[in-house]
């Protein structure tokens, strides 16, 4: 039986946990976390594995030991489809667009942002340098592999997915589901969308018309109420007045003293753009980070994924999933570039760096605005697309804050794996810097691996795939790794990566 590897992740587990020093409180060994080599990633898997409190930085994948690390790292999230602007985030936008219309930029004008946001260009972990001893042109050349173990790579991909919880399951009751954010809304054309999805049951008096759903009789005694009371409300559409994200980030006059250019690439060693993305890292660690850099760390850090590209579903128009810079250029110079990963349902920041002469800016949040609104361009045609993934929260370091002013933000619970917002946790994380985020004490890791699902993962020994309950029977392996990766992965990614021992 042969095994095509290429449609399949591929990752070099390291047994020993990392002891490195902290980026954020300069303890010389107090960053700890477990981490894998991954030579490739399908963009459903690293989703799966970031709602479980992983990170990559190149092809490394990390996760804090949240109970030991001297600065546990919570993943954090935004839902882009109820974002709201603050006054601060339209200051940052108004001043941005003046410079763009009038040419006025100043270089010692501040707006108290700027420490704030240059936490977005901190490395927060230099795994990415590992050695890999995967060699995938091999294992998709000698792909033929013993038919007993072909089998069992058969036997465990049967259906996964029909176990798990799906992302409206995993939500908290006090977070914010989709349909709660819709639950209210007084607009005709969510009516009209529930008027369509009427059927009528088979012992319906078909002479009579359908009952209709109390979501209907809330949505039309609504549009009433506001019709009596003289709200001018339309029965077509309901128009705000309020400024969206897209309405301040567009203000920019036809006739403006400089040409904002966003180009979203999938950047290569190749690609004409390399040279000045790589001189504009290197200025942008250098005069910010103090770190000196060359164009291989570049290349290491930020432009060689593990993701496997993957058009949008059939009939989309759009980039696709995969790794991406999103580029901003003015006048035809490059000022800023955010790295980012598209995957299923998501939009995630890998690392953002600007040019240091415009750091007056606050291009740092400024990034961060235009890549929200990314999501909510590319939702209006992927409608489950609506997430932001900020990478991690740190409540300890200050410079970590402006994240958790994007809102509404979600926390990520580090023992259920349940999605907190992020006004429910501050206490908690005022009180004790590792917690538990989710308030019932009861609930459970529904994605957790049980002794079974463990049995199932999958392992790659001498170009043969085995079953980790046949691996270590046959090679009499202590099963602890495993249960390790098991339980740090879920259930989820358990099935669907294959593991290269070496």
């Amino acid at each position: 039986m042969t095994v095509n590897f290429s449609n399949y992740s591929l990752a070099q587990w390291f047994a020993d946990q990392e002891q490195l020093r902290c980026g954020y409180c300069k303890n010389s060994s107090g960053s700890i976390s477990y981490g894998m080599m991954t030579e490739q990633l399908t963009v459903e898997d690293y989703k799966d594995l970031i709602d479980r409190g992983w990170r990559r930085s190149g092809k490394y994948c990390y996760k804090p030991t949240m109970n030991k690390t001297c600065c546990p790292q919570y993943t954090i999230r935004c839902n882009a489809l109820d974002f709201s602007l603050n006054k601060s985030h339209k200051k940052i936008i108004k001043k941005f667009n003046k410079f763009l219309n009038d040419g006025i930029y100043n270089k010692n004008d501040s707006l108290n942002q700027q420490d704030e946001t240059e936490e977005i260009g901190m490395t927060e972990l230099q795994g990415f340098n590992k050695p890999c001893s995967i060699n995938v042109s091999q294992l998709i050349q000698e792909n033929n592999i013993a038919s007993e173990t072909a089998v069992q790579i058969g036997a465990s991909e049967k259906e996964p997915d029909k176990y798990f919880p799906t992302e409206d399951d995993r939500m908290s009751p006090a977070g914010q589901s989709k349909s709660d954010t819709k639950e209210d809304m007084g607009n005709t054309s969510e009516i009209i969308k529930l008027e369509k999805s009427f059927k009528l049951g088979s012992g319906a008096d078909p002479n009579k018309p359908p009952c209709k759903k109390a979501k209907l009789l809330r949505l039309e005694k609504k549009r009433e109420k506001m019709l009596q009371q003289d709200k001018n409300y339309e029965v077509t559409n309901s128009v705000s007045t309020q400024k969206s994200l897209t309405d301040f980030l567009n203000d920019i006059s036809s006739t403006s003293q400089h040409k904002l250019k966003i180009e979203l690439i999938m950047m290569t060693e190749r690609h004409s753009s390399f040279s000045k993305s790589a001189k504009l890292y290197i200025k942008y660690q250098k005069l910010v980070h103090n770190d000196e850099c060359n164009e291989t760390d570049f290349c290491d850090f930020l432009v060689t994924t593990p993701l496997k590209p993957k058009p949008f579903p059939e009939g989309v128009e759009g980039p696709g999933y995969g790794s991406f810079h999103q580029q901003y250029w003015i006048d035809d110079k490059l000022i800023a570039v955010g790295v980012i990963d598209i995957l299923p349902g998501a939009v995630s920041s890998v690392y953002f760096f600007y040019d240091p002469d415009y750091r007056s800016l606050t291009l740092g949040t400024y990034g961060s605005l235009r890549e929200l609104q990314l999501v909510q361009d590319l939702c209006s045609k992927v409608p489950d697309l609506q997430y932001y993934y900020m990478g991690f929260y740190i409540h300890s370091c200050p410079k970590m804050r402006y994240k958790g002013r994007l809102k509404p933000s979600f926390l990520l619970c580090p023992e259920t794996y349940i999605w907190q917002p992020i006004e429910k946790c501050l206490t908690k994380l005022d009180d004790n810097k590792y917690s538990r985020l989710t308030e019932d004490p009861n609930a459970p890791d529904c994605n957790l691996c049980s002794a079974e699902d463990t049995k199932r993962i999958k392992v790659m020994y001498n170009l043969k795939l085995y079953d980790v309950q046949t691996f270590t029977t046959l090679y009499k392996v202590d099963n602890d790794v495993f249960q390790t990766i098991a339980s740090l992965i879920g259930k989820r990614a358990a099935y669907k990566i294959i593991f290269w021992i070496s």
